[in-house]
């Protein structure tokens, strides 16, 4: 069976609960801030379920990405992969935590959450949290973050290369997200989303 593919423009503020065998991927493409923060739950109370979760933030301006992803195994079998990659500038803020939960006595569980932003300007900041809630041990399990800027290293090379220095820079920011471009099928959302990143990057 086919997994279901959403592309939506944001991270929800909902719990949504797989049923059993059920396989969504949610692909979010996200330009504009929210106010306050957003809970964003993925229950995965079906048996042999899957998720996974993919998010591109674009933020500008003073645009706010505030969000608590809680990710729950309450049934044996399930996966549930959550990434974020951001680019921010101007005084964008982006701070995501993710907490994965695996109750007792579940088995065959398969949780990963990542979040990794790169900080265009002096005055954007992200915060990355990610924690694991284990209570089981016959899971899979795992986690990363990163906050940072432009590899000064390979923006040199390129710069050597006698390519200008704006083009250098989205060339690599460009390189960052398509780290997550293979999990994507639909060549549709994938042009949807360079797009985007292009746009946003040569404003």
């Amino acid at each position: 069976m086919k997994p279901e593919i959403r592309f939506i423009d944001t991270i929800p503020n909902e719990t949504i609960t797989l049923a059993p065998k059920s396989d969504l991927i949610l692909v979010g493409l996200i330009t504009k801030g929210w106010e306050g923060t957003r809970e964003f739950i993925v229950d995965a109370s079906g048996e042999s379920s899957s998720f996974r979760g993919i998010f591109f933030v674009l933020g500008e301006k003073s645009d706010s990405f505030l969000v608590n992803i809680t990710t729950i195994h309450n049934a044996d079998n399930t996966l549930i992969h959550t990434r974020v990659r951001a680019a921010l500038t101007d005084s964008a803020v982006c701070n995501i935590s993710g907490v994965a939960k695996v109750q007792e006595k579940i088995v065959g569980a398969d949780s990963y959450f990542s979040h990794h932003t790169l900080l265009l300007s002096e005055n954007s900041s992200a915060k990355a949290a990610p924690n694991l809630e284990i209570k089981s041990d016959s899971v899979k399990a795992g986690h990363a973050a990163s906050v940072g800027k432009v590899d000064e290293e390979a923006l040199f090379y390129l710069l050597s290369r006698g390519i200008k220095e704006k083009d250098a820079k989205a060339l690599l920011v460009q390189g960052f997200f398509e780290t997550e471009m293979s999990e994507i099928e639909d060549e549709y959302i994938k042009s949807a989303i360079r797009s985007a990143i292009t746009k946003f990057l040569f404003k």
